[in-house]
């Protein structure tokens, strides 16, 4: 190892020690570069590097401990070793403790300790480096989890919001006067907008389906009807492809079982929808098999089966990995390369199995095993026949008005959400503010209301600072502010806690969920 070393010493007989014993040592050293004064150090200093500096604390132009703080002042990464009197020991060490990485004491040290000291210093200097390096990577890769939080945050807002019109036009329109025909229309715009909605929440947040776990919501679901609505979903690729499409349930399989009824909808559906992107001729196949096991409990492997291009052999196992695409010479065919990754995440997250069978050209098995709870009777009828909400406050039955200033900027959203609360309360009054500045007028205004639905990302002054703004400005408010928010992450309940809200509504809402939750504050409840 060739060092270059700086040797700043007025003292020749010191100066031609040092060099005797350097080169004893058994060090190769490029050259010893020698300076008897601070200032001429320091300049040079500024010229060029050195691996190690021997720093004389008594120099002409600079004397004791103030010689090395200054020296470190300028140059605080100098791998700096001080030169000390003999009987000055205590110097010595107040100088590693201000920065030097060790000290010698003159006339107390020859060659062998001079070369434990440079390995020891340079040692030091490999290790600090490396935990400044690991400390700069942290910082970056701080900064980069916050860049693509924000940015998840923004494509989730972007995506999130026009799906709230999609299923808020589907609901109006299913209260409308519809035949056989046009209701099944609209039931397959809510299923596929259902499923859509959790494709598109499973992408945008892909790296945590990777590195945490996902929360599944377990409830009672009826899995004879989930199957035929997957089906449904696909059925209009009948008059585009000549595709069968075939629906087989084994007599194990019970109607009511506990489990995510969003995420088996999101893991079916991503392999259907596979199937039919890859057949064009023949049929797409969802078949059950249903093991009784104990503790009434159920095993359920779901077969997905297609007469489609096929897989080779060396690529079956890989459709898993994300990114992996099935490309043919004849056809390019879309895809992000991500759904039978999230899907064999969400399988795996729930102690489940999922693989895959091919033949090139022929056609291509997916299997999926999962274990369910069976529902009970009590839970099963509950599914079949919903408990009615029944609230008992004259506001619902009184001409008094529940009056809602709703904080929105989006055109569409907001006549989907005022159609969606005058259907659902007759003795509902809404009104629009465009943006959080607007809603701080209206309220500066002295108008009244019960309860305010604020959206999160507006343009002018968006919803969490107006919220703010609005806790400081006007402590005496007795409406209730809820986020309205299309961010992924707002799903989180101490977030819009921590910033001012009593509750909030993530876009798209459930009719029904926010139906309930109005009532409730409504008859004081909330």
């Amino acid at each position: 190892m060739a060092l270059s070393i700086l040797l700043i010493e007025d003292n020749a007989a010191d100066v031609y020690l040092v060099k005797s014993y350097l080169t004893q040592t058994g060090f190769l050293y490029n050259a010893i570069t020698e300076i008897d004064n601070l200032k001429e150090g320091l300049e040079l200093m500024h010229q060029q590097s050195f691996d190690v500096i021997l720093l004389d604390l008594s120099l002409p132009d600079s004397q004791g401990i103030a010689t090395l703080q200054k020296f470190i002042a300028t140059f605080p990464e100098a791998n700096v070793i001080v030169l000390t009197g003999l009987a000055r020991r205590e110097v010595g060490l107040e100088a590693v403790r201000i920065g030097a990485q060790d000290f010698l004491m003159k006339g107390n040290f020859d060659a062998e300790l001079l070369a434990k000291t440079l390995n020891f210093t340079l040692e030091r200097k490999k290790v600090l480096a490396s935990l400044n390096d690991a400390q700069k990577a942290r910082a970056l890769a701080e900064e980069s989890s916050k860049i693509k939080e924000q940015f998840i945050a923004n494509i989730s807002h972007e995506m999130r919001t026009p799906m709230n019109a999609i299923f808020g036009m589907a609901h109006l329109l299913s209260k409308t006067t519809l035949n056989t025909e046009q209701r099944d229309f609209v039931n397959s715009i809510n299923n596929a907008s259902e499923i859509l909605l959790g494709i598109i929440n499973d992408v945008l947040d892909f790296s945590t389906l990777q590195n945490s776990e996902i929360n599944f919501d377990i409830a009672p679901f009826n899995i004879h009807t989930l199957l035929y609505n997957v089906i449904n979903v696909v059925q209009y690729k009948k008059n585009e492809k000549s595709l069968e499409f075939q629906l087989s349930i084994d007599e194990n399989l019970p109607t009511t079982l506990l489990g995510d009824k969003l995420r088996l909808n999101q893991i079916l559906f991503n392999i259907v929808g596979n199937a039919v992107k890859f057949t064009d001729t023949g049929f797409v196949r969802i078949s059950t098999h249903t093991d009784v096991l104990k503790n009434n409990k159920v095993k359920v492997k779901f077969a997905i089966q297609d007469t489609g291009i096929g897989i080779p052999a060396d690529k079956v196992d890989a459709i898993f990995d994300s990114f992996v695409r099935i490309t043919s010479k004849e056809r390019l065919f879309e895809g992000t390369g991500l759904g039978l990754a999230i899907v064999k995440n969400m399988v795996n997250q729930q102690n489940g199995h999922v693989w895959a069978e091919s033949v090139l050209g022929k056609g291509t098995s997916v299997f999926v095993e999962l274990q369910f709870d069976i529902a009970s009777e009590s839970e099963a009828k509950k599914l079949e026949s919903p408990e009615k909400i029944t609230i008992t406050s004259p506001n619902l039955n009184s001409d008094k008005l529940f009056r809602v200033l709703l904080v929105e900027d989006h055109k569409m959203n907001q006549v989907v959400a005022k159609k969606i609360l005058q259907k659902l309360f007759p003795n509902i009054e809404v009104d629009i503010a465009e943006n959080g500045r607007d809603c701080i007028d209206i309220l500066g205004s002295g108008a009244e209301y019960n309860l305010i639905l604020m959206d999160i990302q507006m343009p002018i002054l968006d919803g969490t600072d107006a919220t703010a703004l609005i806790r400081k400005t006007m402590p005496n408010l007795k409406a209730p502010i809820w986020a309205m928010s299309a961010h992924a992450f707002m799903s989180k309940r101490d977030t819009y806690l921590a910033q001012g809200f009593n509750d909030f509504v993530l876009k798209p809402f459930n009719p029904d969920d926010l139906q309930e939750r109005i009532q409730r504050v409504m008859s004081g409840e909330g």
